[in-house]
């Protein structure tokens, strides 16, 4: 059965759900805001952190809802962990992502790496894999997978905006000059895309064997996922009004295809439950 479209996520937890949808909202206002009054700046680095905290706030909601408690906090610790630690290699040894490092222009970090990386990673792999798993069925190893792929479809349009847009992440040139332009996205190397894939696939496997495989059907029927869609609409939107004043076409287009993506799944689930309560 799929999700009903109410924008509870549970009865107990109704009033918190809908407490971390509006500071999301606010959160995406202003980012929306910032970037008409400052152009590709937006919100700056403190409304980037708010904006991902406050989604990673409703997409643990969700898996709240679908796992409990402490499973939901193993399954996020999990995320936040394995992409820090991740991360951390790459900018220390080149680990998966090649030789990559951090501007320092986001001020909050963890042991050099920004602390709105593992969130992202929580965003795009937490909510990506319940927004699949709603849309492919039950099949676990290949909604993961496909979970994966999604997130390279994402990284399509983030990559350039956190990288070209804001500057908070680079590949620097090697000891040859920068990569030739066929063999470079938006100043980083294209095997940077094979690496958010075989990242998203471990965390996405890591959330079915500590989350995922302890729901019950009851909970799955629960879970909202347009929840987790509405909010990758939104970011959606954010990237493709950044990417679009930077002039970035390409990741335009990709920021485009994405929010015809996650507008679908969300208009289908709406019309489904013919938008009331469960």
């Amino acid at each position: 059965m799929k999700p009903s479209a109410s924008l509870s996520v549970g009865t107990s937890s109704a009033w918190h759900f809908r407490s971390a949808a509006g500071v999301f909202g606010v959160a995406a206002v202003a980012e929306l805001t910032g970037q008409a009054v400052r152009g590709p700046a937006g919100a700056g680095p403190a409304g980037w952190l708010l904006l991902l905290a406050a989604a990673a706030w409703v997409i643990g909601l969700v898996w709240r809802e679908r796992v409990g408690v402490f499973r939901a906090w193993l399954c996020f610790v999990w995320v936040m962990l394995m992409s820090l630690l991740v991360m951390l290699l790459a900018v220390r040894h080149g680990f998966l992502f090649g030789p990559m490092e951090f501007s320092g222009r986001e001020h909050l970090s963890v042991a050099g790496v920004p602390c709105s990386v593992p969130l992202l990673w929580w965003l795009v792999v937490g909510g990506g894999y319940l927004v699949v798993e709603g849309l492919w069925g039950e099949w676990r190893a290949g909604v993961s997978a496909y979970t994966a792929v999604i997130t390279v479809l994402m990284a399509l349009m983030i990559l350039p905006f956190v990288g070209q847009v804001r500057g908070y992440w680079r590949w620097p040139a090697g000891p040859t000059g920068s990569p030739p332009a066929g063999d470079a996205f938006f100043g980083m190397p294209w095997t940077v895309l094979a690496a958010w894939f075989a990242l998203a696939l471990g965390l996405a496997l890591g959330l079915v064997i500590q989350g995922d495989n302890w729901s019950s059907a009851e909970a799955r029927s629960r879970r909202q996922a347009w929840a987790p869609a509405a909010v990758w609409l939104t970011l959606t939107i954010i990237f493709l009004g950044a990417n679009l004043a930077a002039g970035l076409w390409l990741a335009v287009a990709f920021s485009v295809a994405n929010a015809v993506l996650f507008g679908a799944v969300v208009v289908g689930y709406l019309r489904e439950s013919g938008g009331g309560r469960r």
